[in-house]
This record gives structure tokens, sequence and C-alpha cells, in this order.
């Protein structure tokens, strides 16, 4: 049996729930509100970070990007990483771009702001860092429209942990109604298809 330590408002750890999903793996969720530094969560993760899955109460895997990886690496579900080399090369730079300069342009400057400040007792959202986010959002949206103009998915042809990592950072945004879709036609029918998904 899997457990999931997530939160319902992190991209990566939504992620990390629809590759369970897409695998078709049964799993108990965790809601694990990290800002509380529980002394139980650090043992597992020092880092302080989710998602974290466990598997069979003896396998920790750390990170939505790492569970892909243990998934194809056991033939467990689909290949989500890609089938080949170049594939893969391009399911990680979009996964990096997202983990790193997406997250702290964006959702660090919105989700961060909106809903995990509050939460943790820090006050009301900053307008300058909401205002920054905006415009961030418009650029990262305009790339992955580019992106998008010669492809059926974000790193090719094939579903994989690419749509999976940019669909659960929109979804985040979206939730917020952060996110104009008309301005975005292209990863607006996208992001249709991935919303089709049973996962």
């Amino acid at each position: 049996m899997y457990k999931l330590y997530y939160m319902p408002m992190c991209s990566r750890s939504r992620a990390a729930r629809l590759i369970l999903k897409e695998s078709e793996i049964q799993f108990e969720s965790i809601n694990e509100p990290i800002w509380k530094r529980r002394i139980e969560f650090l043992k597992i993760n020092p880092e302080g970070e989710l998602p974290v899955i466990i598997k069979d109460k003896k396998i920790k895997i750390i990170g939505y990007f790492s569970l892909a990886y243990y998934l194809n690496d056991k033939k467990v579900g689909k290949n989500l990483i890609g089938k080949d080399i170049l594939i893969r090369l391009e399911v990680r730079r979009i996964c990096r771009w997202l983990d790193n300069k997406f997250f702290n342009e964006v959702t660090t400057n919105i989700v961060e702001e909106r809903v995990f400040k509050n939460l943790r007792g820090l006050g009301q959202p900053s307008s300058e860092f909401l205002k920054a986010g905006r415009l961030n959002l418009k650029n990262h949206e305009s790339y992955f429209e580019w992106i998008l103009k010669d492809r059926t998915f974000i790193a090719g042809e094939d579903f994989t942990l690419a749509d999976i990592s940019y669909a659960s950072y929109l979804s985040c945004l979206d939730y917020l109604g952060e996110i104009s879709w008309s301005k975005i036609p292209l990863t607006k029918n996208w992001y249709a298809k991935i919303k089709s998904r049973p996962s």
C-alpha cells in the first residue's frame, strides 16, 4: 500500500497524485502542513518538503519526479518519462523549468502569497508579489503556447510527466482564478485533453 504525504494546493503534490492515479495505484492521502515542521514528518523527510510517497512502510520516495522514475524502473503503470532518450531529455528539461523557474517566478508570488501566507499566519498577500507573479505568469503562458504550436503534448506527441507537471501547476492557479484561458487557446485545448483523462 502506498501513502502520499501532500497538500491540496501544492502543485508538486498534485503531480504525485496524478502519477499514482495514471498508474492505477491505490494510495492513502495524508495532508501534511509542512510549515508546522512536525518531528514525525521530518523523520521521514528531513528536507521537510512535499510530496513524499511511502511504499509498504519501507520505501521512501521523495518528490513526484523520483516517483515517476521509480515506477518506470519497476515497470508499474504507463511510461510517463518518455519512450526514447531525446524525449526523456525534454521531459526533464520541462519539469526542471517548472519546478525551478515557474515555481520561483509564479507559484511563490501567487499561490504562496494567496494561500499559504495566510495559513502560516503571516498576514495579507503582498500586492507587489502578486503583480510580479501575474506578469511572470503571462511570460510563461506565452512560452508554453509557443511550444504547443508544434506539439500535441508538452514534450512531444505522447502524454508524459511534463504534461502532468504543467497541468498540476496550472490547476492551482486556475482554482484561484488566475488563468485567462481566452488568451492562451492552444493551452486551453491541451488542458481540456488533460482534464478529460480518468486520472
